[in-house]
């Protein structure tokens, strides 16, 4: 019964479209064992919803989720301190910032909400304490239902099935939103530095991930499709970087602390989400007055173009880390809705201030 489930569990999966949930390629067990401290422990939520599409990818309306999701887990006595979309959790350098949250917020339980075309899912169990937040191969609470009320009743009912002690009594009475978490250590910077011509900047590949031992097929077989996706992004990276002026060097992501160790002074990383959120994690103004940020867009060899992007849109920002004083260089706001966009633009725009011939 346990493998049947799970096979139809990934079968699921693959019919979520326009996203890839954090837990997509993580084997567990589905359950409908209730997590024993949901009721006297605080509790962080995660909203998948299928994005917006037209010129561009958009984060769907996922508050209208939460806010729903909220008043039955008031009901439930569960303490959800703060809701995040999943785009939030985009990238490693993301995950880990919001692992520290948890951590500082004392979060010992989670609960994932996807909505796809098969309807709606919610898995529920401890915090892993670790940036994958849920652990692999451990009994996990799901359940799917076509409805969103449906699904949150029949979790009340499960709940109350369980039995549990109730010590959650200062719920709040709305969802508490969490957005972007800064990422700036000292200063941020809007330009890129001089020294650059004389120092190798250490070029960061996209991080392969791991299968973990006794996996299920269906999950090694999704991993495997994601790390083929990975040796093409990064063939393509080395590509991009021919266009970098300077002095470069490939590496797979390792510690700030290693990175210190091994003398390089510039790194050059990325970050991605929504456009607000991307914002935020550089400490860059976000008023809701403001619906579209505009990125420039270096035209070779002195020129420029204005892009608008919504705030809502999905985007892509490359930045170069000094490791020593722990600052960070942006340049211009020059994000992008691909990867290999954003990074043409910032290797332009680097260029262009530098004033270097081609």
């Amino acid at each position: 019964m346990k493998i049947v489930f799970l096979i139809y569990f990934l079968f699921l999966q693959a019919g979520l479209k326009g996203q890839i949930p954090v837990y997509d390629y993580v084997e567990f067990e589905p359950s409908l064992m209730v997590p024993e401290s949901i009721n006297r422990e605080r509790t962080a939520v995660v909203v998948h919803v299928p994005d917006r599409t037209g010129s561009y990818k958009e984060v769907g309306d996922w508050r209208q989720i939460a806010e729903e999701a909220h008043r039955a887990f008031v009901k439930m006595g569960i303490d959800a301190v703060f809701y995040l979309n999943h785009y939030a959790l985009e990238g490693e350098i993301s995950k880990n910032n919001y692992k520290e949250l948890f951590d500082s917020r004392r979060i010992k339980n989670i609960i994932f909400i996807t909505e796809g075309d098969l309807g709606v899912e919610l898995l529920m169990c401890q915090y892993s304490g670790t940036s994958a937040f849920l652990s692999p191969g451990n009994p996990v609470f799901y359940l799917q239902k076509q409805k969103m009320d449906d699904l949150l009743l029949q979790t009340g009912k499960e709940i109350r099935r369980a039995n549990l002690s109730n010590e959650n009594f200062l719920i709040p009475e709305k969802p508490n939103y969490i957005g972007g978490i800064s990422i700036v250590e000292k200063s941020v910077l809007k330009n890129y530095p001089g020294i650059l011509r004389r120092s190798r900047l250490v070029v960061e590949r996209f991080s392969k991930l791991s299968v973990p031992s006794g996996s299920d097929g269906k999950i090694k077989q999704k991993i495997d499709a994601y790390n083929k996706n990975i040796e093409n992004k990064n063939a393509t990276l080395v590509k991009l970087m021919e266009g970098y002026p300077y002095d470069y060097e490939l590496i797979d992501p390792v510690s700030d602390e290693d990175l210190l160790r091994r003398r390089y002074q510039f790194v050059l990383r990325s970050v991605s989400g929504q456009a607000s959120i991307v914002r935020e994690m550089f400490d860059l103004d976000t008023p809701d007055s403001e619906a579209l940020y505009v990125s420039t867009i270096p035209v070779m060899p002195d020129q420029t173009l204005a892009k608008p992007i919504s705030r809502d849109a999905l985007v892509y920002k490359f930045y170069i880390r000094q490791n020593i004083s722990k600052n960070i260089h942006i340049g211009v706001w020059d994000a992008d809705i691909t990867w290999e966009a954003a990074l043409r633009n910032m290797l332009g725009n680097l260029i262009q201030q530098h004033n270097i011939s081609k």
